[in-house]
């Protein structure tokens, strides 16, 4: 038996940064459609927040908060949701934040109600993803919630890449042009005349997908339906790990979904 002492030492725990929480107000909001609402926050908080990558996060405080709030043990927490920052000029330390009006929810009432010089609290961003420059083929599956993380990825794709984006909303009346690049190709799936569930069309569409060398296929709708179609395109398509990203974005059923979900 060995009986030297082990001089290993036990790895040491990654370090989490504390998120720098940033006071912001409303500029603008404009109306991208009737269940689209763009807000434009600014702020001198704003300074050092990007650039935020394309498809990141940040997370946003709700509640009458002051404007140097910081969370205290033993304190409750406010509420908070996760989106997706869709622009940031930080010359006029300007931030965009597109919001889904669904009805429910402390977001969704939030914009609802929401002015100029309406207040919030944000932390981030993080996350987010780089796609390689030599991306011959990019299709994107997604929804309404992921709309804006797919116009932050079309703005930053090189534009020798083609793009095909399947994009399910509600009806005819939620269609809107995600991001700036020129002619994307969108194919439009409306759940309204079929009654389809969330991210149902979304599976069809995968059902019948086939992937030419050198594309990558990026996936983000309700969790539940991300899970079917990733579980499809693996097992039934014979698409390689390598060239799919799934995500979460909602569950039907919780208020909270994580922002960490892969859709493993």
């Amino acid at each position: 038996m060995n009986t030297t002492p082990s001089t290993t030492e036990p790895a040491a725990e990654p370090v989490r940064r504390k998120p720098t929480l940033r006071a912001v107000k409303v500029r603008s909001l404009e109306d991208l459609g009737p269940r689209m609402r763009r807000v434009t926050f600014f702020g001198e908080s704003l300074e050092g927040f990007g650039p935020p990558k394309p498809g990141s996060h940040i997370k946003l405080f709700f509640g009458d908060l002051p404007p140097d709030w910081q969370p205290a043990a033993g304190q409750p927490r406010p509420l908070t949701r996760t989106y997706t920052p869709r622009h940031f000029d930080p010359a006029r330390r300007e931030l965009v934040v597109d919001f889904v009006r669904h009805g429910a929810g402390v977001a969704s009432a939030w914009v609802e109600q929401a002015r100029v010089g309406s207040a919030l609290i944000i932390a981030g961003p993080g996350g987010g993803q780089v796609f390689p420059d030599d991306l011959r083929h990019l299709v994107l599956l997604a929804d309404e919630s992921a709309l804006p993380a797919v116009g932050t990825i079309l703005d930053n794709l090189p534009p020798t890449s083609l793009v095909t984006l399947y994009a399910e909303v509600e009806n005819t009346m939620d269609r809107y042009n995600p991001s700036l690049r020129a002619s994307p190709d969108i194919r439009w799936l409306f759940r309204s005349p079929s009654r389809a569930a969330p991210g149902g069309l979304l599976r069809q569409v995968a059902q019948g997908l086939n992937l030419a060398e050198g594309a990558l296929i990026w996936v983000a709708c309700e969790a539940t339906a991300v899970r079917e179609i990733r579980q499809l395109l693996l097992n039934e398509r014979g698409v390689d790990r390598a060239q799919m990203v799934t995500r979460g974005y909602w569950k039907a059923g919780e208020s909270d979904h994580p922002d960490h979900d892969m859709g493993d």
